[in-house]
């Protein structure tokens, strides 16, 4: 399971950007709106890091950082103040404090800082189960795999693509791991962090540390044209020894075909390219995912129903997130539908699989039916293709005995029994 991040922030707005934040590090974000309620969640679970502001609307943010540093395993702990005093920092520095933040938020430098904290304080548990929670049997991440296995094996440059939330990061680490440099260093960078003028300059940093090791170059699309000659100055000139893995949450390829970005960089980023599906697109995946995220609970047929219907627009981030939540309410050991985040089991959002259906139908048809009205297939043949393939995932379903199914789906058993044998 990713870290947990404690944000107490009694500031709606400012809580969920550093939420935003916290997810984009592939972490994930506990909010507490008062100090006591701070208190009481560090007091349920261990925290790879805490983000505290000083001024909360009970207790001053010094007494939670107090209570904080006394756990027998004290999580690092982040000061935000809108009124920072000399004193403030002094106090807040002397009760351990990691890092003094003052409103309003420099977001990228906070990122930083997370980053280096949780980099470092990272279990190695967390480490060890990264392969695992890369699963899937669709054919899409079977695809995705070879091109993964393919990327291990060799010392090229990676493009990994994928909408948020889909795995990019995840995937490039596992390459890491399992290829030539896996004793190397593996060093991220998002020019996002930085401000236009200082983002080269932590590029090069980035460089320079990474080494003869790894270079993972996140959200690369984003570049600015200034910023994308200079990766291209660096691996031109044959001064950048790192192995180099960049992640694009748009089409790449269709970026350089609008002028957004560079063709010979592209080809120089793309030479093995792994695209990773969104959740949407393998709904399939989604029993398996849950029960490796789920952390030992069970989750009835319902909740996987349910989980199956829903459109997750945050990919498997959102997953891990909403099973977080589920199990941190669930009293029992059992994940229930109503334990799961509100709008995932809304009606509104549970029609994908339909849409999806439809269009998957429609593509089918269009192949059958693109020819001369001489050779047009008949309906009933083709209903009889359709209901037979329903009726084989029908069966299985019943564990190939037709007289279950019957029953379950108020058919006639002799007729059923005819379909069968005419399937």
């Amino acid at each position: 399971m990713n870290p947990a991040i404690l944000i107490i922030e009694d500031e709606y707005a400012l809580a969920g950007a550093l939420a935003t934040v916290v997810r984009r590090l592939e972490a994930t974000p506990v909010v507490a709106a008062s100090g006591q309620g701070g208190i009481d969640k560090l007091g349920t679970q261990a925290f790879a890091l805490v983000i505290l502001d000083i001024g909360l609307p009970d207790i001053s943010g010094l007494k939670v950082l107090e209570k904080a540093q006394a756990l027998p395993q004290p999580p690092p702990v982040l000061i935000i103040t809108a009124h920072g005093t000399l004193e403030t920092a002094l106090e807040a520095r002397r009760l351990g404090a990691r890092e003094y933040f003052l409103k309003p938020l420099d977001l990228g430098g906070v990122q930083r800082t997370i980053r280096e904290i949780i980099g470092t304080a990272r279990p190695a548990s967390v480490d060890a189960k990264l392969d695992t929670t890369m699963i899937g049997t669709s054919e899409p991440m079977q695809r995705a795999f070879a091109v993964i296995a393919q990327a291990s094996g060799c010392d090229t440059p990676v493009l990994l693509q994928g909408p948020p939330g889909s795995g990019k990061s995840l995937a490039a680490q596992v390459i890491h791991r399992h290829g030539v440099r896996a004793e190397k260093p593996f060093v991220t960078f998002r020019a996002d962090e930085w401000s236009a003028d200082r983002a080269e300059t932590a590029m090069n940093e980035a460089i320079g540390k990474a080494a003869d090791g790894v270079l993972f170059l996140d959200e690369i699309s984003s570049w600015s044209k200034p910023l994308q000659a200079a990766l291209m100055h660096q691996i031109t000139a044959g001064t950048l020894k790192a192995r180099l893995f960049s992640a694009s949450s748009q089409d790449l390829a269709a970026a350089v075909n609008e002028g957004a970005f560079r063709e010979d960089l592209f080809y120089s980023l793309a030479v093995l390219k792994v695209s990773l599906p969104s959740l949407r697109e393998r709904t399939g995946d989604i029993p398996a995912l849950a029960a490796s995220l789920a952390e030992g609970l069970a989750l009835s047929a319902d909740t996987l129903a349910a989980l199956k219907a829903y459109s997750w627009p945050g990919n498997v981030r959102e997953l891990q997130t909403a099973l977080t939540h589920a199990g941190a309410v669930c009293g029992g050991n059992t994940i229930l539908p109503h334990h799961l985040p509100a709008g995932i089991v809304t009606v509104e959002q549970s029609n994908h699989l339909e849409e999806a259906m439809r269009r998957g139908l429609g593509a089918w048809l269009d192949q059958k039916t693109t020819t001369s009205d001489d050779s047009m297939p008949a309906y009933d043949d083709l209903l009889e293709t359709v209901e037979a393939a329903m009726l084989d995932i029908l069966l299985r379903r019943f564990e190939g005995k037709p007289t279950r199914l019957a029953a379950a789906m108020k058919m006639n058993r002799a007729t059923l029994r005819r379909k069968l044998r005419e399937a």
